[in-house]
Order: structure tokens, then sequence, then C-alpha cells
């Protein structure tokens, strides 16, 4: 099934990006927004992002969200390429359940790996088959990917791209360590501050 696609330009304090929606159905979490910062003879920096509706809109403290957006956005006007956006919060398992699952965390003290358990959740249900499609749309055969997430590596790996990874980490704060660690332990996200010391 081949999405609908508009585009439009936009404006942002980073500088100005071609943005595009690829709908695949009237459901919001259907869409996939790509903003491309022109990248012509060059491979491209790309980064896949999830929505985090917490971190993203409200800045909260808990998660790096935010400076990841930031930070990917900024690299991508600079150097060209495009950032994929896919409305699916909480990893691919909605906001519902991250909302319940950051009050068990909140609550009872348990990382967001075990509350999602607590919850019946898989820990990361996305797929990134549609993000690859955006950027076969854009003639992207090879891209350096902004990530610590070696999922959309082998996503995009699976889909006949070739991928070099760049890492994207911050650095840890009080308020965000045991969610980073998280991720790295029970998820296999690649984070150096967190590798055991040789």
């Amino acid at each position: 099934m081949r999405p609908q696609i508009a585009q439009s330009p936009l404006k942002t304090r980073h500088g100005e990006f071609a943005l595009h929606v690829f709908s695949w159905s009237p459901n919001e979490q259907d869409n996939v927004l790509a903003l491309v910062s022109d990248f012509a003879g060059r491979i491209p920096i790309v980064r896949i992002q999830s929505a985090c509706y917490t971190g993203e809109i409200f800045d909260s403290l808990d998660c790096d969200c935010h400076w990841q957006l930031e930070t990917s956005l900024s690299l991508i006007q600079e150097k060209g390429g495009i950032f994929v956006y896919m409305l699916c919060d909480g990893r691919g398992a909605g906001l519902l359940t991250k909302i319940r699952g950051m009050r068990i965390t909140a609550e009872e003290g348990l990382d967001t790996a075990d509350a999602y358990t607590k919850l019946g959740s898989p820990l990361d249900p996305r797929e990134y088959d549609r993000a690859a499609y955006v950027l076969r749309h854009f003639s992207v055969e090879e891209c350096v990917l902004l990530t610590n997430n070696a999922r959309k590596i082998k996503g995009l790996e699976s889909n006949g791209l070739r991928v070099t990874r760049r890492r994207l980490e911050s650095r840890a704060t009080p308020e965000n360590r045991a969610y980073l660690h998280a991720k790295a332990r029970k998820l296999g996200h690649l984070f150096e501050q967190f590798e055991p010391k040789a």
C-alpha cells in the first residue's frame, strides 16, 4: 500500500526544511514525517525518532528525547540529510501505556523496561519498514544514522539500506540516569558511558 504524500516548506530556528508527510491511513500513528535538508551529492545524515510528547513538547527531565530532537535537527540542517519522525509514542506502545508506565516508575521505583513488563507491554514493538520507505522515496541507499539503538540499524539494513552509525549520546543527568541505564542494559542501546570499564 502506498501512502498519500503532502509537502510544505517549514521554517525552524535551525533553518528551513522541506517538510513531507507520508500518510498510510487516517490514523495519526500511520503518518510519518520527514524534514529534509539538501544533501545533494552527499551521503545523508539521518535520524529516525519516535514521538515523545512529554520530552519533546514539555521538556521533561526524565529522558533525553528533547536533546536528541534538537541536536539531530541542528546537525541535519548543517550537514544535509533527513529527520524521520514516527508518531508512535512510548516506543510504539502508545501514550496510554507510556503514562501508566511513568506512574509505576514514579510510585514503585521501577525502570521503564520493568514498568512495561508489569503492564504486559512489549518493550519496543516498533518496526522500521515505513522509515525505510521514506528514505527510499528520497533515493537514499546509504546513510549515516544518528542512533544509539541497534534495532534501528538492523531495521534499515533488513530493508536493503547501507548504514553507518553515528553516536547520539547525551550525558546522563540525575533525573534521567536510570532511564538511560535501563535502555542500555535491557534494550541493548549502545551507550559508551554505561559500558564496562576495562
